[in-house]
């Protein structure tokens, strides 16, 4: 075979070694000189170039990405920097803000799809850096990081799903109750307290922050008992309608440091009636609150029976039937009390919250006058205390019994003969009946009887009372407060010849005596008149409660859905029962327990606790670098 005079022998070998061993991997190519388009003879005359059928299949396709993917890697840092950043935003985004929640997804996407491509262009690069001996130690220091927090992890959930808390205070300051602990346990259903407090950096006073700190510390003992039991803390300024849900129309200005328990199965609530200012039995309200607002246990009302008062179970026109269902339906249980006239050995239940005496007509016997002053005044007959003073609502008539009218004046009260004319207002048609429209100022959120004129913002309607009497007062050192409910006109007189309808007012002596008149009135007392009075500030518990309504008339059968009588009556029983604990938790004493040191031994504590730890750390270096020199 003869070889032409332009070609040395061996060059032809040479040339198709030296294509065999081109790189057809696209990257690596990349990364190589590659040949120009044309070749070149020794004698400078350019020859077209003799592509394999291999590269020309794949050569348009490869300059088609070629330029996208030169671009990615000349820009793989930046674009590892905000895929790195869109994961973490977008992680942090999930986690921590819920309304936008979707655009984290959205950012953790495109952080994945950034650090996924930039890393299968340049997988050569990535696979080499895993391969290396530098990328191994990373990689297995990656894996230990992952591992610990991993670990990590599953003990923080298994110890949130098995937590127990411990109460290391000497007097038992986080300790619950056992009653309290027994009935979270048994909850029926899912039950929510909302605190309507305003945010601590707009409190201005200490110690309403105090409170604050009070309510929301026991609030969360009681969440971490059960998951049955949650909270939440509402600014009513914010949250309006929060406040409307169970507040109505009343201003948000009016509700704070209230605390609302709602059973989420049933949507019955009850509102917290704190005992007292500091609450000191919060723990015992709370539980009272979550019994009543589940449906557990119920207050009982009790309706005295025996002196010819008005019947609860009676249909007729004069009964009290719709008093009863009105009770019910307010969540609570009414029970009669039937003392008869010759029994001696009486007592008030001691599971009344409120004892109610609707329109007596005979005489009260003295035993029984006994007992009613014994249930007042929180004692019972063998002579151990109750745990709270009584509560009573008294229906009035003007012909009332005189026993009845005498023992309730022992308590300040002095219930009138005769009925109220009041000229100005009177139903039409029926001048012997009133048409109450006179009712303490709503508008004062410092007012105690805003619960009963308007409970949710709304004031109440006329009040129909047919043939009321005046209730007077006589106040003594041991009444506490005085609160008229309502008030007829100044053009009203006191009539006490029930067949006359009009006044005598220009008789001297013997005219009518003229009005105002408070027909409904609130005495709250620590004792009967000629008692002891207290030494100190007593105790709410150890306040009575009586609210005296001058007519019995206006909440029978034929006139309870006449005006807003039913609701003056519904609301003074609420009223009156709110703070009426339906179990006995003795609060907890705080014990102030002061270290007493000498000079000597301060001295020893203050600079042990300076030197000690930064001593022992220098010493466990000095070890370290010695074993380690």
């Amino acid at each position: 075979m003869t070889t032409p005079s332009n070609q040395e022998p061996g060059e032809e070998a040479g040339g198709e070694e030296q294509e065999n061993q081109r790189p057809r991997d696209w990257r690596r190519l990349r990364g190589s000189k590659r040949p120009s388009s044309d070749s070149v003879d020794q004698a400078g005359t350019p020859q077209p170039r003799v592509e394999t059928s291999d590269e020309e299949l794949s050569q348009p396709l490869i300059s088609f990405f070629e330029p996208a993917l030169e671009l990615v890697a000349t820009y793989s840092g930046p674009l590892i920097l905000a895929g790195i950043v869109g994961l973490v935003t977008g992680i942090v985004i999930v986690a921590f803000v819920s309304s936008m929640r979707l655009y984290g997804y959205i950012d953790i996407a495109i952080g994945g799809l950034l650090l996924g491509g930039v890393g299968s262009v340049l997988f050569s690069n990535v696979l080499a850096a895993f391969v290396s001996r530098t990328g191994r130690y990373g990689a297995n220091t990656l894996i230990l990081v992952g591992a610990f927090t991993g670990i990590v992890i599953v003990a923080n959930v298994v110890s949130f799903e098995n937590n127990s808390r411990m109460d290391v205070t000497a007097t038992n300051q986080f300790s619950l109750g056992n009653r309290t602990k027994e009935v979270l346990s048994t909850l029926s259903e899912d039950v929510r307290a909302t605190a309507f407090y305003k945010d601590e950096k707009d409190t201005d006073s200490s110690e309403l922050v105090l409170r604050r700190n009070k309510v929301l510390n026991t609030l969360e003992e009681f969440d971490s008992r059960t998951s049955k039991f949650s909270y939440r803390v509402v600014d009513p300024d914010l949250k309006p309608e929060i406040v409307s849900k169970y507040f109505g129309a009343r201003p948000t200005s009016f509700v704070s440091e209230i605390i609302v328990i709602e059973g989420m199965g049933s949507s019955r609530f009850d509102v917290l009636r704190r005992t007292d200012a500091n609450y000191t039995e919060l723990e015992q309200d709370l539980v009272t609150s979550t019994l009543v607002a589940t449906g557990s246990e119920k207050k009982l009302i009790y309706f005295l029976s025996g002196h010819g008062e008005r019947d609860i179970d009676g249909g007729t026109p004069d009964g009290y039937a719709a008093v009863r269902l009105g009770l019910e339906s307010d969540n609570y249980q009414v029970q009669e009390l039937n003392w008869g006239l010759t029994e001696e050995d009486v007592e008030v239940p001691l599971d009344a919250a409120l004892l109610v005496i609707a329109g007596p007509t005979s005489s009260l016997p003295e035993a029984h006058k006994f007992a009613l002053d014994q249930y007042l005044e929180g004692v019972r007959p063998d002579g151990t205390l109750r745990r709270e003073h009584g509560r009573m609502i008294f229906l009035a008539e003007p012909d009332s019994p005189v026993s009845f009218k005498s023992f309730f004046a022992n308590w300040g009260l002095m219930i009138s003969t005769g009925y109220i004319r009041d000229v100005d207002s009177s139903v039409p048609g029926l001048p012997q009946t009133l048409n109450l429209q006179r009712f303490p100022d709503s508008d004062d959120p410092n007012n105690p009887a805003l619960d009963i004129i308007s409970p949710k913002g709304e004031p109440l309607r006329n009040v129909s009372m047919a043939g009321a009497t005046s209730i007077n007062l006589m106040p003594h050192d041991l009444i506490l407060g005085i609160l008229p409910l309502a008030e007829t006109s100044t053009n009203s007189y006191l009539i006490t010849d029930p067949d006359r309808t009009d006044p005598i007012t220009n008789a001297g002596v013997d005219s009518d005596r003229r009005g105002p008149f408070v027909p409904a009135v609130l005495v709250r007392s620590v004792g009967q008149m000629g008692s002891q009075p207290p030494a100190s500030q007593p105790d709410p518990s150890e306040i009575s409660d009586i609210i005296v309504f001058g007519d019995s008339d206006f909440l029978s059968n034929s006139s309870y859905n006449q005006g807003s009588g039913s609701d003056l009556f519904l609301n003074s029983a609420n009223f009156l029962v709110g703070d009426f604990s339906l179990v006995s938790i003795r609060p907890k004493v705080f014990g102030f327990r002061e270290f007493f040191l000498d000079a000597n031994e301060y001295d020893f504590v203050r600079f042990s606790s300076w030197l000690f730890l930064p001593g022992l750390m220098g010493l466990m270096a000095a070890l370290v670098w010695w074993v380690r020199r």
